[in-house]
């Protein structure tokens, strides 16, 4: 449930649809463990996020 809220709370800020959140979401998660942009073990996100 709360996931849903922040979804759809991103879409709104960034003006995408709920699939483009999730693909934002993945490409994070995914650059994260490429280039180690979250820090090991804390779980945080990194300070900044790119729409494209």
């Amino acid at each position: 449930m709360e996931l849903e809220a922040a979804r759809e709370i991103l879409a709104e800020v960034f003006g995408v649809r709920l699939s483009e959140v999730d693909e934002m979401i993945r490409s994070r998660f995914q650059a994260g463990e490429n280039d180690k942009l979250c820090h090991e073990g804390d779980g945080q996100w990194p300070q900044e996020l790119w729409v494209q």
